[in-house]
Protein backbone atom coordinates (compact mmCIF):
# COMPACT_ATOMS: atom_id res chain seq x y z
CA UNK A 1 0.00 0.00 0.00
CA UNK A 2 2.72 2.50 0.97
CA UNK A 3 4.37 4.67 -0.32
CA UNK A 4 1.06 5.96 -1.64
CA UNK A 5 2.41 7.80 -4.70
CA UNK A 6 4.95 5.31 -6.05
CA UNK A 7 2.53 2.40 -5.64
CA UNK A 8 -0.15 4.34 -7.58
CA UNK A 9 -2.61 4.75 -4.72
CA UNK A 10 -2.72 8.54 -5.16
CA UNK A 11 -1.93 10.77 -8.15
CA UNK A 12 0.79 13.42 -8.48
CA UNK A 13 -1.47 16.34 -7.48
CA UNK A 14 -2.70 14.60 -4.36
CA UNK A 15 0.90 13.69 -3.52
CA UNK A 16 1.89 17.36 -3.61
CA UNK A 17 -1.06 18.36 -1.43
CA UNK A 18 -0.20 15.70 1.15
CA UNK A 19 3.44 16.80 1.08
CA UNK A 20 2.42 20.44 1.64
CA UNK A 21 0.14 19.50 4.52
CA UNK A 22 2.79 17.30 6.17
CA UNK A 23 5.43 19.99 5.69
CA UNK A 24 3.20 22.64 7.26
CA UNK A 25 2.39 20.35 10.19
CA UNK A 26 6.09 19.58 10.66
CA UNK A 27 6.89 23.31 10.73
CA UNK A 28 4.15 23.98 13.27
CA UNK A 29 5.44 21.20 15.53
CA UNK A 30 9.01 22.52 15.28
CA UNK A 31 7.91 26.03 16.16
CA UNK A 32 5.61 24.98 19.01
CA UNK A 33 8.31 22.81 20.60
CA UNK A 34 10.85 25.64 20.40
CA UNK A 35 13.07 23.92 17.86
CA UNK A 36 12.56 26.70 15.33
CA UNK A 37 15.11 28.80 17.21
CA UNK A 38 18.89 29.03 16.81
CA UNK A 39 19.36 28.97 20.57
CA UNK A 40 18.52 25.25 20.55
CA UNK A 41 20.85 24.26 17.66
CA UNK A 42 24.33 25.66 18.36
CA UNK A 43 24.37 24.64 22.07
CA UNK A 44 24.22 20.99 20.96
CA UNK A 45 27.84 21.17 19.90
CA UNK A 46 28.85 22.60 23.28
CA UNK A 47 26.79 19.98 25.17
CA UNK A 48 24.74 22.71 26.82
CA UNK A 49 21.31 21.93 25.35
CA UNK A 50 20.44 18.39 24.27
CA UNK A 51 16.77 19.02 23.50
CA UNK A 52 17.22 18.75 19.72
CA UNK A 53 19.41 15.64 20.00
CA UNK A 54 16.83 13.92 22.18
CA UNK A 55 14.08 14.80 19.70
CA UNK A 56 16.10 13.54 16.72
CA UNK A 57 17.00 10.23 18.41
CA UNK A 58 13.35 9.67 19.38
CA UNK A 59 12.22 10.43 15.82
CA UNK A 60 14.82 8.07 14.28
CA UNK A 61 13.86 5.19 16.56
CA UNK A 62 10.14 5.73 15.98
CA UNK A 63 10.44 6.07 12.20
CA UNK A 64 12.80 3.10 11.72
CA UNK A 65 10.60 0.90 13.92
CA UNK A 66 7.47 1.76 11.94
CA UNK A 67 9.28 1.21 8.61
CA UNK A 68 10.54 -2.23 9.66
CA UNK A 69 7.14 -3.29 11.03
CA UNK A 70 5.27 -2.00 7.97
CA UNK A 71 7.72 -3.63 5.54
CA UNK A 72 7.65 -6.96 7.39
CA UNK A 73 3.84 -7.05 7.32
CA UNK A 74 3.61 -6.06 3.66
CA UNK A 75 2.04 -2.65 4.28
CA UNK A 76 5.04 -0.83 2.85
CA UNK A 77 7.09 -1.62 -0.26
CA UNK A 78 10.59 -0.90 1.05
CA UNK A 79 12.07 -0.95 -2.46
CA UNK A 80 9.84 1.97 -3.44
CA UNK A 81 11.24 4.26 -0.73
CA UNK A 82 13.55 6.89 -2.19
CA UNK A 83 17.09 6.43 -0.88
CA UNK A 84 19.76 8.72 -2.40
CA UNK A 85 22.82 7.08 -3.90
CA UNK A 86 25.85 7.07 -1.62
CA UNK A 87 29.06 8.92 -2.53
CA UNK A 88 31.47 8.35 0.36
CA UNK A 89 34.07 11.12 0.03
CA UNK A 90 31.86 14.05 -0.99
CA UNK A 91 29.39 13.02 1.73
CA UNK A 92 32.19 13.05 4.30
CA UNK A 93 33.44 16.50 3.28
CA UNK A 94 29.91 17.82 2.92
CA UNK A 95 28.98 16.51 6.36
CA UNK A 96 31.92 18.32 7.96
CA UNK A 97 31.01 21.55 6.17
CA UNK A 98 27.34 21.13 7.08
CA UNK A 99 28.15 20.56 10.76
CA UNK A 100 30.50 23.52 10.81
CA UNK A 101 27.86 25.79 9.34
CA UNK A 102 25.36 24.64 11.97
CA UNK A 103 27.80 25.53 14.75
CA UNK A 104 28.50 28.98 13.31
CA UNK A 105 24.92 29.89 12.38
CA UNK A 106 22.81 27.97 14.87
CA UNK A 107 20.55 26.78 12.06
CA UNK A 108 19.98 23.78 9.84
CA UNK A 109 17.94 24.10 6.60
CA UNK A 110 14.70 22.76 8.08
CA UNK A 111 14.71 24.85 11.23
CA UNK A 112 15.84 27.90 9.23
CA UNK A 113 12.72 27.71 7.05
CA UNK A 114 10.61 27.62 10.23
CA UNK A 115 12.63 30.56 11.59
CA UNK A 116 12.05 32.45 8.35
CA UNK A 117 8.29 31.82 8.57
CA UNK A 118 8.28 33.20 12.11
CA UNK A 119 10.23 36.31 11.09
CA UNK A 120 13.72 35.60 12.47
CA UNK A 121 16.32 37.75 10.67
CA UNK A 122 19.24 35.39 11.33
CA UNK A 123 17.27 32.58 9.67
CA UNK A 124 16.80 34.79 6.59
CA UNK A 125 20.55 35.46 6.47
CA UNK A 126 21.25 31.73 6.80
CA UNK A 127 18.89 30.85 3.94
CA UNK A 128 20.43 33.53 1.72
CA UNK A 129 23.85 32.06 2.47
CA UNK A 130 22.51 28.59 1.72
CA UNK A 131 21.20 29.67 -1.67
CA UNK A 132 24.46 31.46 -2.50
CA UNK A 133 26.37 28.31 -1.56
CA UNK A 134 24.15 26.18 -3.81
CA UNK A 135 24.66 28.60 -6.69
CA UNK A 136 28.43 28.57 -6.13
CA UNK A 137 28.49 24.75 -6.04
CA UNK A 138 26.62 24.38 -9.33
CA UNK A 139 28.79 27.11 -10.86
CA UNK A 140 32.01 25.20 -10.09
CA UNK A 141 30.57 21.68 -10.50
CA UNK A 142 32.31 21.02 -13.80
CA UNK A 143 35.67 21.54 -12.07
CA UNK A 144 34.95 19.23 -9.13
CA UNK A 145 32.76 16.68 -10.89
CA UNK A 146 35.32 13.92 -10.40
CA UNK A 147 35.40 14.40 -6.64
CA UNK A 148 31.63 14.94 -6.42
CA UNK A 149 31.09 11.46 -7.89
CA UNK A 150 33.87 9.66 -6.01
CA UNK A 151 33.28 6.76 -3.63
CA UNK A 152 30.07 5.79 -5.42
CA UNK A 153 28.22 2.89 -3.75
CA UNK A 154 24.77 3.26 -5.29
CA UNK A 155 21.66 2.62 -3.16
CA UNK A 156 23.62 1.47 -0.13
CA UNK A 157 21.65 0.37 2.92
CA UNK A 158 22.72 -0.73 6.39
CA UNK A 159 22.10 -4.44 5.77
CA UNK A 160 24.64 -4.32 2.91
CA UNK A 161 27.23 -3.07 5.37
CA UNK A 162 26.58 -5.53 8.20
CA UNK A 163 25.02 -8.44 6.33
CA UNK A 164 21.77 -10.22 7.06
CA UNK A 165 18.36 -9.05 5.92
CA UNK A 166 16.99 -5.54 6.07
CA UNK A 167 14.72 -6.19 9.04
CA UNK A 168 17.29 -7.51 11.51
CA UNK A 169 20.32 -5.45 10.44
CA UNK A 170 18.54 -2.12 10.10
CA UNK A 171 16.64 -2.34 13.34
CA UNK A 172 19.49 -3.75 15.43
CA UNK A 173 21.83 -1.00 14.23
CA UNK A 174 19.13 1.59 14.92
CA UNK A 175 18.57 0.32 18.46
CA UNK A 176 22.30 0.11 19.19
CA UNK A 177 22.81 3.63 17.85
CA UNK A 178 19.85 4.94 19.82
CA UNK A 179 21.06 3.37 23.07
CA UNK A 180 24.60 4.68 22.49
CA UNK A 181 23.33 8.19 21.84
CA UNK A 182 21.02 8.03 24.87
CA UNK A 183 23.94 7.00 27.11
CA UNK A 184 26.08 9.74 25.58
CA UNK A 185 23.42 12.40 26.15
CA UNK A 186 22.80 11.21 29.71
CA UNK A 187 26.53 11.44 30.43
CA UNK A 188 26.76 14.93 28.93
CA UNK A 189 23.74 16.02 30.98
CA UNK A 190 25.40 14.82 34.18
CA UNK A 191 28.59 16.70 33.28
CA UNK A 192 26.59 19.84 32.48
CA UNK A 193 24.57 19.61 35.69
CA UNK A 194 27.75 19.08 37.72
CA UNK A 195 29.32 22.21 36.21
CA UNK A 196 26.19 24.27 36.91
CA UNK A 197 25.97 23.05 40.50
CA UNK A 198 29.63 23.86 41.13
CA UNK A 199 29.14 27.54 40.21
Amino acid sequence: MFPLFTTGTIDANSNLLYALAIGALFGIVLERTGLGSAKHIAPIFYFKNLKVSQTIVSAILTCSTLIVIASYNGWLDYNQIFIPDTYVWPYLVGGIMFGGSMVMSGWCPGTAVVGFASGKIDAVVFLLGLMCGMYFYFDIYEYIEGFANSGYLGRYTIDMLFGGDMYTSSYLVTVITGVALAVFMHTMKKIRDKKENSK
